[in-house]
């Protein structure tokens, strides 16, 4: 890219200028477009993981079961005896909580980062989709001006190709009639020295 803005304003190229331009965009579209696919697939693997993984959270909490429970202290059951039911509170020591050390936090780590990276790249091929546009649009911008400037130049070039006919034209007409006139002067002068 930067070989082909320093070479902008060389009037002769071997190759094509907008020709290297397209094959250049074609790169640029090829490799924005593989990294966008690549990002989107890792994306989604770490999407489909982190769902598998809830789908087991959600599947052991339904093996919890919580259950009334009898009160034992005389001051949880303000005045009642200790035998009354309280199906309103729960003792944690009564809950099966063997489920979480199912639960395995350190697998799923590496699965939450790469969501957290997939978010960090789509922010930064956003920012690369916003500069390539730009450099698009400025592109476009260069494109029109030399596009300009060479049909200025085409046209000083026929004007110019014109007026030099012209004047070549002028010329030879002028040497036409300086001949026509050496030549009366050479007769003259003939007829003068052979009377």
């Amino acid at each position: 890219m930067i070989k082909l803005i320093s070479s902008r304003n060389d009037l002769s190229r071997r190759e094509s200028y907008d020709k290297q331009w397209r094959r250049l965009k074609e790169r640029v579209v090829n490799v924005m477009n593989a990294l966008s696919s690549t990002c989107v697939e890792a994306q989604e693997q770490a999407k489909q993981k982190l769902q598998d993984w809830l789908n087991g959270i959600d599947e052991n909490l339904e093996e919890v079961k919580i259950l009334g429970t009898w009160a034992r202290s005389s001051s949880s059951i303000r005045g009642r005896e200790a035998t009354d039911f309280l199906p309103q509170y729960i003792h944690p020591k009564d809950l099966d909580l063997s489920f979480l050390s199912k639960v395995n936090l350190k697998a799923s780590a590496p699965d939450l980062a790469l969501v957290q990276r997939n978010k960090i790249l789509e922010a930064k091929n956003q920012k690369l989709e916003k500069d390539l546009l730009e450099q698009r649009l400025l592109l476009l911008e260069h494109k029109a001006e030399t596009d300009a400037k060479l049909e200025e130049a085409r046209i000083r070039e026929e004007n110019l190709t014109r007026s030099y006919e012209r004047f070549k034209a002028e010329i030879e007409k002028k040497q036409e009639e300086t001949n026509e006139l050496l030549r009366k002067i050479l007769e003259n002068t003939s007829k003068q020295t052979n009377p």
